[in-house]
């Protein structure tokens, strides 16, 4: 299950970046993407199709299904297990400013 999670993670970075779409990162089970304000929700629905056609690609025809997640600035994303993490990275970046 792991090696076909990374590669249709793989597969969706590749078909998004083709596609002119601004990959960041992938992130565990997800892709990060940037683009502008008037465009975010275009890019991140056609992020989605990317991530389910890859999932078709590599799972016979079986297609999972997709969540979407738009943080604009200033928000950011942020989930329960990586809230400490992110109180302490700001705090790091507070004491060197």
């Amino acid at each position: 299950m792991q090696a076909n999670g990374a590669e249709i993670l793989r597969l969706a970075c590749i078909l998004a970046t083709e596609a002119g779409i601004r990959v960041c990162a992938p992130i565990h089970d997800a892709v990060l993407i940037t683009a502008p304000e008037n465009e975010i929700d275009d890019a991140a629905n056609a992020t989605a199709k990317h991530m389910r056609e890859a999932s078709r690609i590599v799972l016979d025809g079986f297609e999972l299904r997709t969540d979407l997640s738009i943080a604009g600035y200033p928000q950011h994303y942020s989930c329960e297990k990586g809230a400490k993490f992110w109180v302490t990275v700001s705090k790091l970046l507070e004491e060197l400013q």
